[in-house]
């Protein structure tokens, strides 16, 4: 292209550009947005349906019993990481283990609000929403106990743990670099015959 001629298709690339700069913002915002509102879902589960009255159908207790099975199948899956975090304490882990356990809770209430376990009913099924409440009620029981014992692991057990390994690792070093160990003290404190 020459100095003197003007652009051919400058106004074409100019617009083409913005086109482009459009699409890419609004790709990003929509994706931006997205994770937000996923997070959002994530961390506040909201009840599915409408609540129960005080005298429900066959049909709705039903609903309910799968709703609480849902909800004891999430648990067991939230309880099954409780693992990662016994091998070893790890800050981030414990981050995603107690986001889980937030989103577990926010299903555990919908549940509770929604079928209004803690309620008494009348009725055919009284003695089924009754046992239901209950089980609802051991749910939460459960979890809180895995959660106390895992924060006593984390603040007692773990840093033991980490002070373990990093005994072996220092051990593990000695060996093999042929290094000759200083002798043991005695765990009675006593010297050694």
């Amino acid at each position: 292209m020459s100095p003197e001629s003007p652009g051919e298709f400058r106004r074409y690339r100019r617009l083409l550009s913005w086109l482009i700069l459009g699409f890419v913002s609004l790709g990003s915002a929509y994706l931006l947005v997205s994770v937000g509102v996923t997070i959002y879902r994530r961390r506040h589960a909201s009840p599915a349906g409408t609540p129960i009255g005080a005298v429900a159908s066959h049909a709705e207790l039903e609903g309910c019993a799968e709703e609480l099975a849902d909800v004891e199948q999430s648990l067991e899956r939230h309880l099954e990481n409780f693992h990662v975090l016994l091998a070893r304490y790890d800050a981030e882990e414990a981050q995603s283990w107690q986001d889980d356990r937030g989103f577990w809770l926010g299903q555990w209430d919908g549940a509770g609000q929604r079928c209004r376990f803690s309620k008494p009913r009348p009725g055919p099924h009284a003695k089924n929403w009754e046992e239901l409440g209950v089980i609802h009620g051991q749910l939460r029981d459960i979890e809180e106990t895995y959660t106390k014992e895992l924060l006593r692991f984390a603040k007692t057990q773990a840093p033991r743990i980490d002070l373990i390994r990093e005994r072996l690792e220092t051990v593990g070093r000695r060996i093999g670099a042929g290094t000759p160990a200083a002798p043991a003290p005695h765990p009675s404190g006593d010297k050694q015959p």
